[in-house]
């Protein structure tokens, strides 16, 4: 099963570039629907990150999948053409938290 999720977390990150890289990608989820799929995306990636490499305490996770966003929205510049923007980055941060929070719970269930 770890091997699933540290091939998991590969692939939703190489996706998150790829898909993330072209100008239309953020027209795909408008309004709040937007701010929902960085959320998920996010809590996603901090959350197989952490069942995938179960030795990796939860705040590294946190601040590596916020930091991958910080790096994504940075990207964002050249490849959409616009300026930086700050909510996308801290929306990122907070589903980063929120798979790290999951990851926590599932990593207490799995002791138990």
């Amino acid at each position: 099963m770890t091997r699933l999720f540290r091939a998991a977390t590969v692939l939703f990150i190489l996706c998150l570039f790829t898909v993330g890289s072209f100008p239309s990608a953020g027209q795909a989820f408008p309004g709040s629907m937007h701010v929902v799929a960085h959320l998920f995306a996010y809590a996603l990636i901090a959350f197989s990150l952490g069942m995938g490499w179960q030795n990796i305490h939860v705040i590294i996770i946190a601040v590596a999948i916020a930091s991958i966003g910080f790096i994504h929205e940075l990207t964002e510049i050249i490849t959409h053409n616009h300026g930086f923007e700050l909510s996308d980055v801290v929306i990122n941060s907070v589903g980063a938290v929120l798979g790290s929070v999951g990851l926590i719970a599932a990593r207490i269930k799995s002791k138990r």
